[in-house]
């Protein structure tokens, strides 16, 4: 008797047990667990965060929220897949090297400063610029996905993928088709970015800023890879072309990352409807009133002018004493900035021009582009005309799609 009620409670338990065991079962094949390879590196980027938050958008109320961003410095590591750049500068006198990789962290790694200091939670794929670094999309999918982002904002610079033809301006793409992303926000998110990159008057653009999304632009349902598994709101920024060689010039000045940093900042204020910093911007760029030196390059609007190297700006109050110093680098773009300026009004001091008066305004960047005259009487030379196209031709959208595929 007693083995028999043995035997039945036996049966009972193993009926019990194997609904759990089925279900267990059925959760270890659905889920893929994060590939072991680099896994330090991942804990050490992004905590893991077992509880999800939903997803933000523009209807929360300003101040209520803490957002939470990931930021994805495209590429990583100085491989042959970082599309290396490297030209001769006339500034340095030298061959030097350029890859997509290193802006792209220090834009990055400016952006997560200053969201940061203005109430974000931030997460980034990476934060130092390695071969290890350089992660597979679906690695940086599941840091996504664990660190439970609002948004995911992918940080990049294009390549025409031509030998001959050039062109210079921001494009912002999301997941799915143009007019309707596939997580809400998206589309929204890319114009705002879009817009505010093509105002930056620190460069000269070929045409106005663009958007897409990926299954209209790609014409088909594979679109980019960093899309694939990620079901967040969120872009991939081409903030600017890089085989534009003067752009690339630019991109070289960690400052110059840091102002279109800092407008990608001012995007994502907006798209979660958050308060306006108390602090403005000044930034340019100083050029001689004669043509570019060294060999020939396609140049749009004032970048057909020589800048200058290693000259001081100075931004003083109205008596003239400086308040901020800036060295303009050696890398012939002649870019100058000065962040974390108070409202008011100031003066731009450079050596040989006369100083220029000018007001910043709160969480708005102030831009005063500088020729200086060398020779009055010079006959100007000949500029190659920033046109903004309202549509996309078909140049534009080969320029693009050769810059970026597979992304």
């Amino acid at each position: 008797m007693k083995f028999i009620k043995y035997s039945i409670a036996l049966i009972i338990c193993f009926a019990l047990s194997v609904p759990a065991m089925a279900q267990r079962s059925t959760r270890s094949q659905g889920e893929v667990p994060p590939p072991k390879t680099k896994k330090a590196a991942q804990e050490q980027t992004v905590p893991h965060r077992s509880k999800k938050r939903s997803p933000q958008n523009t209807g929360v109320v300003a101040g209520q929220i803490r957002p939470r961003v990931f930021l994805n410095p495209g590429h990583g590591g100085h491989d042959s897949d970082d599309r290396p750049c490297p030209f001769y500068n006339e500034g340095m006198q030298a061959r030097v090297e350029y890859y997509e990789s290193d802006s792209n962290l220090k834009g990055a790694m400016a952006m997560k400063d200053i969201l940061r200091s203005r109430g974000y939670e931030v997460f980034m794929s990476r934060v130092n610029n390695t071969t290890d670094d350089d992660l597979n999309l679906f690695e940086i999918h599941q840091l996504a996905l664990n660190s439970g982002a609002d948004v995911f904002f992918a940080i990049h610079s294009n390549s025409s993928g031509s030998a001959t033809r050039r062109v210079n301006f921001p494009f912002a793409i999301y997941r799915g088709y143009d007019g309707g992303g596939t997580a809400e926000g998206s589309e929204e998110l890319a114009g705002i970015v879009a817009s505010n990159l093509a105002d930056c008057e620190a460069t000269s653009w070929s045409r106005g800023g663009l958007t897409h999304g990926d299954w209209s632009f790609y014409r088909n349902r594979s679109g980019l890879g960093v899309f694939r598994w990620n079901k967040l709101p969120g872009i991939l920024v081409e903030n600017c072309f890089h085989d534009y060689q003067i752009e690339r010039e630019r991109l070289l000045n960690k400052d110059y990352c840091g102002l279109l940093a800092t407008i990608n900042s001012r995007s994502l204020d907006k798209f979660f409807n958050r308060p306006a910093q108390q602090f403005g911007m000044v930034a340019g760029i100083v050029r001689y009133d004669y043509p570019r030196k060294g060999k020939r390059l396609t140049s749009f609007g004032k970048d057909a002018y020589q800048p200058l190297n290693g000259v001081p700006v100075e931004l003083c109050d109205l008596e003239g004493n400086p308040i901020q110093t800036y060295q303009i680098d050696n890398y012939n773009n002649g870019f100058y900035c000065f962040t974390r300026v108070r409202p008011g009004r100031y003066l731009v001091a450079i050596d040989g021009v006369e100083d220029y008066e000018l007001e910043v305004k709160a969480d708005k960047t102030t831009y005063y582009n500088v020729t200086v005259v060398t020779q009055p009487d010079a006959v100007e030379c000949e500029e190659e005309i920033t046109v903004v196209h309202s549509e996309t031709t078909e140049s534009d959208e080969s320029a693009i799609a050769n810059g970026e595929t597979g992304q």
